[in-house]
């Protein structure tokens, strides 16, 4: 290898980040406002069905099945976010007592292992999609299918952040690189303005 090759890998890396980071910016923060419109949708749901039952002793039998699966999906659509942006617990204590490098190379190691569980879960969802095209929601007569949809995209999303953080962290083994933090050995892209 000569001694541009490794310039010309970061470069390479550089606009792979650029166009990752470009697509997953957005998708993610429209997840995480999607996430909290249907979170407001469940609440509402339930205080209608609560005033339905105690005013007109009516039971709205869809609002319940609705309200699960708003609360599915907004689980689903706020995953790329979270993961993105190092949302989720982080146990530091091992990792403070690490030298960067080494903190670096294990957050690179797990993240690869995430990449690679978050690969075989779209896979498996995928046939869990085509099985919901033989099934039909009882109260709101639509095809499972369109209610498991958000499984597979979820983990594409998913996979395409991960490869950000792992090309990130990659990248850090060689560069400094301030759009990233660690928490311990969890990587967080920095919101950009910060």
């Amino acid at each position: 290898m000569t001694s541009a090759a490794p310039g010309r890998l970061l470069r390479l890396v550089d606009r792979l980040l650029a166009v990752l980071a470009a697509f997953n910016r957005p998708i993610a923060l429209a997840g995480r406002n999607l996430a909290a419109g249907l979170i407001g949708a469940m609440v509402a749901l339930a205080l209608a069905q609560i005033l339905s039952r105690a005013l007109f002793s009516y039971t709205l039998d869809w609002a319940e099945e609705l309200a699960r699966v708003a609360l599915v999906w907004s689980v689903l659509l706020v995953a790329p976010f979270a993961y993105r942006s190092g949302a989720h617990v982080a146990i530091d204590s091992l990792a403070a007592s690490l030298p960067p490098r080494l903190i670096i190379a294990v957050s690179l190691g797990l993240n690869l292992l995430v990449l690679w569980i978050c690969a075989e879960m779209f896979r498996q969802s995928l046939a869990f999609w085509s099985r919901g095209l033989t099934l039909t929601a009882s109260a709101l007569g639509v095809q499972m299918a369109w209610i498991y949809a958000i499984v597979p995209t979820a983990f594409a999303f998913l996979i395409l952040v991960g490869m950000e953080l792992v090309l990130r962290l990659l990248a850090s083994l060689v560069r400094p690189d301030t759009g990233l933090t660690l928490v311990g050995t969890v990587p967080a892209v920095k919101p950009e303005g910060r």
